[in-house]
């Protein structure tokens, strides 16, 4: 491909953040060149309701066209690590949904097998590519609350019966699909934990409630929350001795911090953007790419697997496993 031309993307699964990406491609003039399913009918609906050149008949199927140059894979949880796999196998640059694995023995497969091919393998968290989080650590940095010495972070709805949500099959639970944010900001501000305890409501084989609290170095501590059963407030707030940084909800793609003292609220900051926000891990990814790079320095993949493996801790300590962890 001449360096020239715009990299092509084919996109793996037909659901309703594939088509958010689909959207994101195209606002930014990206061609979308391929579109592949579990149903065949499905690939062909999504492809002419979004203007995506070509439909083939299986999630693998994309990964085998020469006209591919980067894989997004926006399929179910239990699927990231075989459609990314099979991306991979076939030498295309991959943008995997959070969380890239179910978890981090298979996401230190996938690192391993991208770096044996010389392709890029990037975790699509689309929290950590927002605006929000350049001014949150601009104000961190700037020590206008002081140390910071607390993150609290929840997330948290309603999910419909009977969805992918709560089935144990398809790697759901409030943990992997909404935990993943609250915790991956506060590895980001705090980094590992040194440790936490934590609690579930467990239904079916899967946590529908997890609420963590970690311990991190200096002393400060994190509280984390996910759940599947209310219409939570879905806020971040950071706080230290000289203040807080409120990030309003949605706090994993928010358009507003505030800085407040007390019952005082002393300054707003606008971060809002137009469209999904998606087109900030597109253009990372685009970066890299053309840059020849394997790695991003904006999502690691030691932030990925840091993640995953306190997310597999957690699991373990409330007794949740899936059944593609069992032998």
């Amino acid at each position: 491909m001449d360096a020239s031309e715009p990299l092509r993307w084919g996109i793996m699964g037909t659901g309703g953040i594939a088509g958010a990406m689909v959207d994101a491609l195209h606002a930014i003039g990206a061609p979308v060149v391929a579109v592949g399913s579990a149903s065949p009918e499905r690939s062909i609906s999504f492809a002419a309701e979004r203007g995506v050149e070509r439909a083939v008949d299986t999630h693998a199927a994309v990964a085998e066209l020469d006209s591919v140059d980067i894989v997004y894979v926006g399929t179910t949880n239990e699927l990231h690590h075989r459609n990314a796999l099979d991306a991979i196998a076939g030498g295309k640059h991959v943008l995997c949904e959070k969380p890239l694995a179910l978890n981090a023995v298979q996401a230190r497969e996938l690192f391993s097998a991208a770096a044996g091919a010389g392709v890029l393998l990037m975790e699509a968290m689309w929290m950590r590519f927002c605006p929000f989080i350049d001014t949150l650590d601009e104000l961190i940095g700037s020590g206008v609350i002081g140390e910071v010495t607390d993150v609290e972070a929840m997330f948290g709805f309603v999910a419909p019966a009977g969805g992918r949500w709560t089935d144990r099959n398809r790697g759901g639970g409030a943990l992997l699909d909404l935990g993943v944010y609250p915790l991956s900001l506060a590895h980001h501000l705090l980094g590992s934990p040194t440790g936490f305890e934590a609690i579930a409501r467990v239904e079916d084989g899967v946590d529908v409630d997890t609420r963590v609290v970690s311990h991190h170095a200096g002393g400060s501590v994190g509280y984390q929350g996910a759940t599947l059963l209310a219409d939570a407030a879905n806020e971040a707030v950071v706080a230290g001795p000289e203040g807080r940084l409120r990030v309003h909800a949605p706090f994993h793609h928010t358009s507003t911090i505030t800085l407040e003292r007390g019952a005082e609220v002393l300054k707003a900051y606008d971060t809002s953007f137009e469209g999904h926000g998606f087109q900030f891990e597109v253009a990372e990814m685009q970066r890299c790419v053309a840059a020849g790079l394997t790695e991003s320095s904006i999502r690691p993949a030691a932030d990925t697997l840091a993640v995953l493996e306190w997310m597999d801790a957690i699991r373990e300590s409330v007794g949740v496993k899936f059944p593609q962890e069992l032998g």
